[in-house]
């Protein structure tokens, strides 16, 4: 006679063997490497590489549009498929991987609300600060930090032509220090001085980069970022780790304390127009903490990459100099420049398009979730998959962007007498770094492009950037989110500078 204990082991295999192939099968008819269909494993290892983009789109070389990267996971290489997917009125929705965003926190906000018609909602509260029309001397804001940078530049990391004078700057990093100022000002009225202290105020920097790789590769094994709610769980985790974030934690609950009850504090900056259009104070202080993580980091990858591609690319450097010295000259850009004036210099916007193209802030993944079947290039996706995006592959289509798309060539925005449709495609696949227009598009758009346009225009009419280790010259890791760090660059003072 067969014992429980010995049945209920039994049964539990059983249970075990056929769940594992059932889920190996339901995708069974899409291609991809044979672990991933077996394990989700194998995604959270790759994850946790910090190469995950670029392994990933290595596999559409092989495996064509549309892969398998984990058992209940597929990947696609189409902008076609990621315009169905993302589009604001489908049945798509995001999935389970956007709960990292919510880590510890008592109610979701824009980064971490998966319900479509709660995201319209909130959203809708938010952009009125993110697009500037309730926020005071937007502009003059993002002048100051980018002047901040310029100064601390002339402070402290001016070499000298005849190599007397040696004082190599971490780019990576005073790119960070300056989207930090702005996004902490614009955000909450303050601050936080990174430039001008040169250094990270709060530690939130070098912590978050410290823990996102961890997150990302627990956010494709969803039941590990339940445990990780647990208040036991919680309560054993190393705080000292996290002491940055926390501390920025305060000054973001602090902040929207003041706005809240007898007394309240009335400003004109992108927490009170969250509090204005109904933002409870939990709510106010998880949004304003959130984009100043969020809003820094991907500008700064936007910034610190273009400015590589740039140094790597003496013909375009120099192009774009010229550009913004003509423009100087015959009094179409002043000192600062103004926003307007900057969108006219065409070259200067091609160059930005190009450097987000090649490398865009966010990599991979992204997923998303449909509860009936759908049809994503021409294959059969069953409910509860989840479709997330290949960006690499995207950006660097060849029937999008010519036979050179892995080539930084700013000239391809330029082309005159190009076939319109083309251009109008060129257009919308490379505006996906920012998302769909509409329900989906980065809140942050607007603040990200009027510091691109500024940030370059001020920095290459004063100063000359070269690569201090041209065969090393970043370290570059993408967890879904890219991170750069180590970008060493020797600055000089142009000798005629405008």
């Amino acid at each position: 006679m067969i014992s429980l204990p010995l049945t209920l082991t039994l049964l539990l295999l059983t249970y075990l063997i056929t769940n594992r192939i059932t889920r190996y099968l339901r995708l069974a008819h899409i291609p991809g490497p044979l672990p991933a269909k077996i394990t989700t494993l194998w995604l959270a290892h790759h994850q946790s590489t910090g190469s995950l983009a670029r392994h990933l789109s290595s596999l559409s070389k092989t495996h064509g549009r549309i892969y398998r990267i984990a058992p209940e996971w597929v990947m696609t290489s189409s902008p076609a498929a990621i315009r169905q997917i993302w589009s604001a009125r489908g049945p798509w929705y995001r999935g389970q991987w956007y709960d990292m965003f919510r880590f510890d926190q008592p109610v979701r906000t824009i980064l971490s609300e998966r319900d479509n018609t709660k995201h319209a909602a909130l959203k809708a509260k938010l952009l009125p600060g993110y697009s500037g029309k309730d926020v005071d001397n937007l502009h003059e804001v993002v002048d100051r930090r980018v002047d901040d940078l310029v100064r601390l530049i002339e402070r402290k990391y001016l070499s000298s032509d005849d190599g007397r004078v040696y004082k190599p700057m971490d780019l990576a990093e005073k790119a960070q220090f300056m989207t930090q100022d702005v996004i902490s000002e614009l955000a909450m009225g303050r601050c936080f001085e990174c430039c001008d202290n040169d250094r990270d105020t709060y530690g939130q920097m070098t912590e978050v980069t410290g823990s996102l790789p961890l997150m990302v590769t627990l956010a494709v094994i969803p039941w590990t970022l339940n445990l990780l709610q647990n208040p036991v769980v919680r309560a054993l985790l190393p705080k000292e780790k996290l002491e940055g974030v926390m501390r920025q934690q305060q000054v973001a609950k602090s902040q929207a304390a003041e706005r809240f009850g007898e007394g309240k504090v009335v400003k004109r900056d992108m927490l009170g127009s969250f509090v204005k259009h109904g933002l409870g104070y939990t709510s106010a202080w998880l949004e304003t903490f959130g984009q100043i993580g969020a809003g820094s980091d991907t500008t700064a990858t936007a910034i610190r990459m273009t400015m590589f591609y740039l140094m790597s690319s003496p013909g375009s450097y120099g192009k774009l100099q010229r550009e913004i010295d003509a423009a100087v000259s015959e009094g179409r850009v002043s000192s600062p420049v103004a926003d307007e004036q900057a969108k006219k210099l065409p070259y200067l916007q091609a160059v930005m398009k190009e450097g987000m193209r090649l490398c865009p802030p966010v990599m991979g993944l992204l997923p998303r979730i449909c509860d009936t079947e759908q049809v994503v290039c021409g294959v059969r996706i069953p409910p509860g998959t989840n479709v997330c995006w290949d960006a690499i592959s995207i950006f660097r289509d060849e029937e999008t962007f010519g036979a050179d798309a892995g080539v930084f060539r700013p000239e391809r925005w330029l082309m005159e007498g190009e076939d319109v449709e083309k251009r109008k495609n060129m257009d919308f696949v490379q505006g996906l770094v920012f998302g769909t227009s509409g329900q989906f598009e980065c809140l942050e758009k607007t603040i990200a492009l009027l510091e691109l346009n500024k940030v370059f225009v001020e920095l290459l009419r004063r100063f000359d950037f070269a690569l201090v280790n041209p065969l090393t010259p970043v370290v570059s890791r993408d967890y879904s989110l890219s991170l750069q760090s180590q970008l060493w660059v020797r600055v000089t003072r142009r000798p005629a500078a405008l």
